[in-house]
């Protein structure tokens, strides 16, 4: 099979993206595959020499399927040729290739809906994204749906295997927006501010989401609804679920590191913003690092902290920890809890009770022995099951067709009484 990759060039260089893009070339050529990458430069609109070498492209040789990363390739999809009747087609369905938009965010904040393709795929990281997908986009029309959360490549591991060498005792990385951490959909004057918000739903969810931290946000919504009443036909879920969820994403980030710093342990936090944030002494800061930088600090590490709002599902941390034998701790225990085993270097704790978040870490720092135990566990697990050559198999099996595929509108969402 021939693959096509849409890479967007102009983005920035060491990040996930293209180590996904990597993963995914490397997977497919372990089966057999030909993965093509095409560059391209802009979002949104793509350039008229980018259309011409994409038709070009796609004339020389049969493809099976376009893997859109992000769904950036979006403005790709609706490049539109005349054809010989004299009818408009937009181009994949010229050629009559699937598409299968990767989505590596949450639905509402990727161009899926921007995809145009009559055999369009979604492929989600979180359980719980195909609910969101169906209040974001009501009208959206899908040939199908699949949970594919992001994956390792085994050459990412930068741990020696020796304890002596792990001089971090807890980690964690990323970035800190200290502009999300208020409700800025009540303050017009704010930089993040979009006339399109809805205060009183979107304070009415954020405390809904607070209330109950491990259930995922697209739930909170009928809690609201409940309390409000169904809100005008057309009103926007999508968009008071993106501003909710930024608040969220950082204030989790925020609420966890702060937490495990109070209890005392040593910490290295990497990422910006953190010098918002009044921490003690027992923090140590750096920079924000690149995509290779992460997985070096990660191979330093005996625990990792994972912060996430993909409560159903798993962003890259918690993986590319455990490939590097660190145990990772993570509020998402709605998929992985049943995709690792209590032993295997993932362990769980509660936005509801961080104080007795920081005593389970330092109990476990003290047994030096269970933390290396778990963390070999994990990256054998990783190894086995989380690679991206399992996520292509399930990729491609998704556009197999199986006694024929059917196209339609995707089912609504739950009554908003």
């Amino acid at each position: 099979m021939r693959i096509l990759l849409p890479l967007l060039h102009t983005w920035r260089e060491n990040t996930f993206y293209q180590d996904f893009h990597q993963g995914l070339s490397e997977a497919l050529r372990s089966f057999g595959h030909e993965p093509v990458q095409f560059a391209f430069h802009t979002l949104g609109e793509p350039r008229q020499d980018e259309a011409e070498k994409l038709f070009q492209l796609l004339g020389r040789g049969n493809f099976s399927a376009v893997i859109d990363v992000c769904c950036w390739a979006y403005g790709l999809s609706q490049i539109t040729l005349r054809m010989t009747n004299g009818a408009s087609q937009t181009i994949f369905d010229a050629f009559g290739i699937p598409c299968i938009g990767l989505l590596c965010d949450q639905p509402y904040n990727q161009a899926l809906n921007g995809i145009v393709a009559s055999r369009r795929y979604a492929a989600y990281p979180d359980l719980g994204h195909s609910q969101q997908v169906r209040l974001a986009f009501p009208d959206l029309k899908l040939t199908g749906e699949i949970f594919v959360p992001p994956a390792i490549r085994p050459s990412n591991d930068r741990s020696s295997g020796e304890w002596t060498e792990r001089n971090i005792d807890v980690l964690y990385v990323g970035n800190l927006v200290p502009l999300t951490l208020d409700r800025y959909w009540n303050d017009p004057s704010s930089v993040l501010w979009d006339k399109g918000f809805d205060p009183e739903f979107c304070d009415a969810l954020a405390d809904a989401a607070l209330a109950e931290p491990e259930r995922s946000l697209h739930l909170n919504i009928q809690t609201v609804v409940d309390s409000l009443g169904a809100p005008a036909p057309g009103f926007d879920f999508g968009l008071q679920m993106r501003g909710v969820e930024a608040y969220l994403r950082y204030v989790f980030r925020r609420d966890a590191v702060v937490a495990l710093a109070r209890s005392g342990v040593r910490m290295r936090v990497a990422g910006k913003g953190w010098d918002k944030v009044s921490l003690p002494s027992n923090v140590e800061f750096c920079e924000e690092t690149t995509y290779d930088g992460f997985f070096r600090l990660a191979g330093q590490a005996k625990i990792c902290l994972d912060a996430s709002t993909y409560l159903d599902g798993a962003n890259d941390r918690v993986f590319s920890y455990t490939l590097s034998r660190a145990v990772c701790f993570t509020n998402a225990a709605g998929y992985l809890r049943n995709a690792f085993h209590d032993d295997d270097g993932i362990r769980f704790y509660s936005m509801r009770n961080l104080a007795e978040f920081g005593e389970q870490v330092k109990e476990l720092l003290g047994r030096p022995a269970v933390i290396r135990a778990a963390g070999e566990q994990a990256r054998e697990t990783v190894l086995s099951s989380h690679t991206w050559r399992n996520r292509v198999d399930d990729l491609l099996g998704s556009i197999r067709p199986k006694g024929g595929i059917t196209s339609g509108v995707l089912p609504p969402p739950p009554s908003r009484k």
